[in-house]
């Protein structure tokens, strides 16, 4: 299989030319969404940073192959988001592996929504941005990561008088 990492209209993913990447990780984007909507909670906002760092964990968990949310170099998602930079008040993550299946949405979904914990990170009307990061090992497991943040406050501007 070939690996290749694309940044297509902000949504970057590492997938095997078999799949179309982008799509993968906009019906993710988009499901999570319409859930929320279902569930009467705001729509979440596509973050190209949040993304970036869901890539890069996605292709460490299939690089390192650890268990858990926990890079063992890199630390917990609030440690990851803040060695990159992006600002947050509250953050979480979901993440998922499989093999086997040919389109892993459905699945990660799914499993996502039938977990408390996660699908509390899906639901949390706190959380306002997302980006999600996908890749694809040589043997066909895929690792899905979604990051959630509720940004700080834009400060205002200060008036002049």
């Amino acid at each position: 299989m070939t690996r290749r990492c694309l940044l297509q209209t902000g949504f970057a993913v590492t997938a095997s030319a078999s799949l179309r990447p982008d799509t993968i990780v906009r019906r993710i984007f988009n499901r999570i969404n319409e859930l929320r909507g279902e569930s009467g909670v705001e729509a979440l906002l596509w973050s190209g940073p949040l993304a970036r760092c869901a890539t890069e964990q996605s292709l460490r968990k299939d690089r390192l192959r650890f268990p858990g949310h926990n890079d063992p170099e890199r630390g917990s998602v609030s440690q990851r988001l803040q060695a990159a930079g992006i600002p947050w008040v509250r953050c979480g993550e979901n993440i998922f592996s499989e093999r086997g299946y040919a389109d892993p949405v459905h699945f990660a979904v799914v499993s996502w929504w039938y977990s408390p914990g996660h699908q509390e990170n899906l639901l949390n009307p706190e959380f306002t941005q997302t980006g999600v990061g996908v890749a694809e090992s040589a043997d066909g497991t895929f690792f899905v990561t979604q990051i959630f943040v509720h940004p700080p406050p834009i400060p205002p501007k200060p008036v002049r008088r």
